[in-house]
C-alpha cells in the first residue's frame, strides 16, 4: 500500500486556481515486480514528446511517488477508491464562495453554478490515462459522490469516453469532464467542431492563427472556455522542441500514422 498521507496533491500553479491533482506514471513503466505496464494504451506520437518524460517528472522522488500511486491503484483498487472518496470529504474540497474569473457558456448549467460558487477541481492525470474501463468507472463513482467538485482529464481514450457517455451513469456524473487530446491512436474519432479537444502548437502565434483558445493563463480554461478548441504551447525543453520539429501534436501524429 502507498505510504502517501494524501493522494491528491497541488503544485504552486494549481493551488492558485483551486485545483488538486492525481498522477500516475506516463506511458510504459516497469513495476517493482519487474512487469511492464502501459498507463496510456492509446498513445501515439505523443509517446515521444510527452512532457512527463522530461524535466522534473524524471526526478527520482517524483518517479517513485507516481509509481507508488499506480501500484496502490493496481494492487488495492477498492482501498484506493475508498481512500480517494474519504479524502475528498475534507473541507478544503468544498466551494470557496468566491466566483472563478473564467469565461464560460451560461448554457452549461452545472458548470456555471460551479464557477459562481468558487468550486474546487481535481485534474485526473497530469501523466497517464484511463488504462481500463474499470478504472474510468471508479472515477465516475467518485465524481457522483462529490457533486460539488469538478473532475476533469485530458485523454486519448476517445472511444472509451464515448462509450461512457452512452451509459446512464454519465447522466449522474455531469461534474466529470474530458478534453480529448490529439496525439493518440484514436485521433480519427475526434470531431474538432463538436468534441472539446486539445492540440499542442509550436508557439502562441500559431495557436491563435489556428483559431484555438490558449489555456496558458489557467488550466481550467480547457474545461470552461466557450469553444471546443483548446490550444497548448509545446514544452520549451530542447529535446521536446527537437522532436516536435515545428509540428502541432495532431500534425506530428498524422505524419507518424502515414509513416513519415
Amino acid at each position: 500500500m502507498t505510504t502517501h498521507k494524501t493522494l491528491l496533491r497541488q503544485n504552486a500553479e494549481l493551488r492558485k486556481i483551486g485545483v488538486f491533482n492525481w498522477s500516475i506514471p506516463a506511458h510504459v513503466v516497469t513495476l517493482t515486480n519487474g512487469e511492464r505496464f502501459n498507463t496510456c494504451p492509446n498513445a501515439g506520437a505523443c509517446g515521444r514528446v510527452c512532457y512527463a518524460k522530461f524535466g522534473t517528472y524524471q526526478f527520482p522522488t517524483v518517479k517513485q511517488s507516481h509509481l507508488a500511486n499506480l501500484e496502490f491503484l493496481l494492487n488495492e483498487p477498492d482501498t484506493w477508491q475508498m481512500r480517494m472518496t474519504v479524502e475528498l470529504h475534507a473541507k478544503k474540497f468544498r466551494p470557496s464562495g468566491k466566483p472563478h474569473d473564467l469565461a464560460h457558456s451560461e448554457y452549461d448549467t452545472w458548470l456555471s453554478g460551479w464557477i459562481h460558487a468558487g468550486g474546487k477541481a481535481v485534474r485526473i492525470h497530469d501523466a497517464g490515462d484511463f488504462f481500463s474501463w474499470d478504472y474510468l468507472m471508479r472515477w465516475a463513482d467518485i465524481a457522483i459522490e462529490h457533486e460539488d467538485v469538478l473532475f476533469y482529464a485530458y485523454t486519448k481514450e476517445v472511444g472509451m469516453v464515448q462509450d461512457f457517455w452512452a451509459t446512464e451513469k454519465a447522466l449522474d456524473a455531469l461534474n466529470l469532464r474530458f478534453i480529448f487530446s490529439f496525439g493518440g491512436k484514436q485521433d480519427h474519432l475526434i470531431d474538432r467542431d463538436s468534441h472539446r479537444h486539445a492540440d499542442v502548437f509550436p508557439d502562441a502565434i500559431t495557436l491563435q492563427e489556428a483559431g484555438y483558445w490558449d489555456q496558458a493563463d489557467s488550466d481550467l480554461i480547457a474545461i470552461t472556455a466557450p469553444t471546443t478548441r483548446i490550444g497548448i504551447v509545446q514544452n520549451n525543453l530542447p529535446v521536446a522542441k527537437k522532436r516536435f520539429a515545428g509540428n502541432t501534436m495532431s500534425g506530428l501524429n498524422q505524419g507518424r500514422t502515414q509513416g513519415i
